[in-house]
């Protein structure tokens, strides 16, 4: 492949393309996670409506609605698009700006809401989650610091996060259950910060990093210093040969550890963070090795489009269902889940599965990439018509071989020089 110099770089160009134009709202600065329809026009036709949206239907996640993970989605384009050299300055500015208005939309100024509706540009579901607060601060992070943003657009960023830290301080009490809460101010699920799992443990003190990396407010340093120390010792308490590991989760224990690494904000636990990075990455290439058989063996259409999810069966998720069986109203509200079909759930967990743990491994650049294995993923994407995935497992699958490109490993597009900021661009 020619020290993986033309790694795919038709099918990683196809996929851009597929999340700038297929799942970007340019009404909202959101990627949503996928589509219904071919017909541009109406491919989000099926997202949820604000009456829907404001009664917590079918959940107040939003999930399977296709507006579950946008902040998440923005944040981790938002990592990516350094890798690509900034080639196109406005739609990054486009994504930060969905991402901040992900924090500020609701009124309730640092609560990082899942999605945005483009049908009012204002409704949101009311229980956002872990992964958003993750990596929708970390790929911010990421945006101000490698880009060399300057005026409106810096303030507004700068602020975002310093309110994400600030809600995350009145809500991660003993009293909450370190939980962030819903807009309502009840319980949320998927939403505890601390005294949670290993993998989890350094999220909380990598959003107080990251406000004090941009701010200087030592009122941050003093949080994150409450909680980095305890949060690495248990994080290297973790369990590698545990059966429970999948991407998504593994990518944002990496990610928080990798803030650490690479701002140097905390020099002292630079040993443990490249040792629970090391550990990492040796899960993901594990997994990713097993994820590559899957998708070796797939038969099913890699484009198949999503349903309107109001007509597929719903279950609940156990967490939101009383001891006694009893209750399956959480907080008051319930939380049923639409039922995706195998035939575009299948594919789309896949690209996204390998595309996270390509993104675990190049971060830790220890662990060495085998040319068989890029072979392996060279074959797959390649058979693969990426204008016609209609889901965002693409968003992961570009970022991560875009990750091991930076590292010198693979090249899937050739860097361009950074365009001047416009007054548009700068602009929320």
């Amino acid at each position: 492949m020619e020290n993986g110099k033309s790694f795919a770089r038709e099918s990683l160009e196809c996929a851009w393309k597929q999340i700038r134009d297929i799942l970007f709202h340019p009404g909202t600065g959101m990627v949503y996670d996928y589509v219904t329809s071919r017909d541009p026009e109406h491919r989000f036709d099926y997202l949820p409506s604000p009456e829907e949206i404001a009664a917590g239907f079918p959940n107040p996640c939003g999930w399977g609605t296709g507006m579950e993970d946008c902040a998440l989605n923005g944040g981790i384009l938002l990592d990516l698009m350094r890798f690509r050299g900034w080639e196109d300055s406005v739609f990054a500015a486009e994504i930060a700006k969905g991402v901040i208005r992900c924090g500020t939309v609701h009124g309730k100024y640092g609560f990082i809401a899942r999605g945005i509706s483009p049908y009012d540009g204002r409704s949101c579901y009311s229980n956002s989650s872990r992964d958003q607060f993750t990596l929708a601060t970390y790929g911010m992070w990421r945006f101000l610091k490698g880009r060399g943003i300057s005026g409106t657009l810096l303030e507004n960023g700068s602020g975002f996060l310093r309110s994400a830290a600030d809600y995350c301080e009145q809500t991660m009490t003993r009293e909450n259950h370190y939980n962030l809460l819903r807009l309502d101010g009840r319980q949320a699920v998927v939403s505890t910060l601390w005294d949670c799992d290993p993998h989890e443990a350094m999220r909380l003190p990598m959003i107080y990093g990251i406000a004090w990396d941009l701010t200087g407010e030592p009122h941050y340093l003093e949080l994150m210093n409450r909680y980095a120390e305890a949060g690495l010792r248990h994080t290297l308490t973790l369990d590698p040969e545990a059966d429970s590991w999948w991407d998504m989760p593994l990518l944002q224990m990496q990610v928080s550890l990798n803030f650490f690494r690479e701002s140097g904000v905390f020099p002292a636990l630079t040993e443990g963070i490249r040792s629970a990075m090391h550990t990492a990455a040796l899960i993901a290439l594990r997994h990713l090795a097993l994820l590559l058989h899957e998708a070796e063996t797939f038969n099913g259409d890699w484009g198949a489009l999503y349903d309107n999810w109001r007509t597929l069966p719903m279950r609940m998720r156990s967490e939101t269902l009383s001891s006694d069986g009893r209750s399956g109203l959480f907080g008051g509200k319930s939380y049923l889940n639409p039922v995706y079909r195998q035939e575009y759930a299948h594919p789309n967990r896949t690209l996204r599965g390998i595309g996270n743990y390509l993104a675990v491994i190049a971060h830790c650049e220890e662990i060495p990439i085998q040319e068989k294995l890029l072979g392996r993923i060279e074959r797959i994407l390649r058979k693969i018509d990426f204008m016609r995935v209609a889901g965002v497992g693409t968003v992961p699958l570009v970022y991560g071989c875009s990750a091991l490109a930076a590292r010198g490993r693979l090249q899937t597009a050739e860097p361009a020089a950074p365009e001047e900021e416009t007054a548009e661009a700068m602009s929320v």
